[in-house]
């Protein structure tokens, strides 16, 4: 499981997976990240997203799929909250707006789910990324890894066949190791196992291992959601833009901070805008935290989960209406 490090209030935050066994603790930082603060509740500033929105020429909206536009679950891609593809469908019809949604999924996956053609999307946490009517663009060339994780595939399939409670899926430009069993000492065997089987095999140090609920994930270094933002933001002007992150998951994280940078909110351990200010510039980047309690994260603000997000798109809906 995820959990928060007890550094996180001195120094920033990490996540770190840990897993015990009778002679040892394994523990193991995964993402670390500095400048977290307690978000406050979106319906705090809907005085902020009218002036944000009323300010922008152009406004980019990026939203995780699952845990954000639909209820997380480890393996299972569920379907979104009632109402949540017409508001992305009217969102995507505005003429100053650009939508986006991500997941680890591929691409093909999250438009069967979707099925919303104004809108576009990036799959397996940014290496597949299709605009709105165009065909599947890689920002890293998918030969550079594909027989990598082909091989790890085999191989896992062989050494993994004994825990009968996993399952293996490859997402292209990543191996996931699903855990089943119930049974916390066999799924720490079959973590274990996994890692020693991506060492062995990853000998020039191409992939990072991340884990989450129930999954152990292996995946290309170097490359996550906050690149493909980064890539999808690089052509906008900040001036004249309005990027809008929403995320409930560690990955998002990364987003974040890439969605602050452009915006260049440099200093991440001061607050980036004054609530109430009229006077106050309106930001170029909001980025909002899905979770039904507030932590401490990069984001400014929180909604409590997919069904305040389908809320927060209504009244984004709305705004957009009457001011773009």
């Amino acid at each position: 499981m995820w959990k928060w490090s007890d550094e996180a209030t001195r120094t920033g935050w990490a996540y770190r997976h840990t897993s015990k066994c009778a002679d040892s603790t394994e523990e193991r930082v995964v993402i670390k990240a500095a400048g977290l603060s307690y978000p406050r509740h979106v319906s705090e500033e809907v005085d902020l997203l009218a002036r944000a929105l009323g300010a922008a020429a152009e406004v980019f909206l990026f939203l995780d799929y699952g845990g954000t536009l639909a209820p997380g679950a480890p393996g299972e891609m569920l379907h979104p909250e009632p109402g949540v593809l017409t508001k992305l469908e009217q969102l995507g019809n505005e003429e100053f707006f650009s939508v986006f949604v991500l997941s680890g999924r591929t691409v093909g996956e999250l438009d069967a789910v979707l099925g919303v053609e104004n809108i576009g999307l990036i799959g397996q946490r940014g290496f597949e990324i299709r605009q709105p009517y165009s065909e599947i663009e890689h920002p890293v060339d998918p030969e550079s890894l594909g027989g990598l994780i082909h091989h790890l595939e085999l191989d896992a399939h062989g050494r993994l066949e004994r825990f009968r409670g996993v399952s293996i899926e490859n997402r292209g430009f990543a191996l996931a190791l699903h855990l089943n069993h119930g049974d916390p000492s066999l799924d720490r065997e079959a973590s274990r196992e996994f890692l020693r089987l991506v060492r062995d095999l990853d000998v020039n140090r191409q992939l990072e291992v991340l884990y989450g609920d129930r999954t152990v994930e292996a995946r290309l270094a170097g490359w996550h959601k906050g690149d493909a933002i980064s890539h999808i933001l690089k052509a906008a002007d900040v001036d004249d833009s309005l990027a809008i992150y929403i995320g409930d998951d560690v990955t998002d994280e990364e987003a974040f901070r890439a969605v602050r940078e452009w915006a260049e909110i440099d200093d991440l351990e001061e607050p980036w805008f004054m609530p109430g200010d009229e006077e106050e510039e309106p930001p170029h980047a909001l980025t909002i935290l899905v979770a039904e309690q507030p932590r401490p994260t990069t984001a400014s603000l929180f909604v409590r989960g997919p069904h305040e997000v389908y809320e927060f798109l209504s009244s984004l809906a709305a705004i957009a209406s009457a001011l773009l």
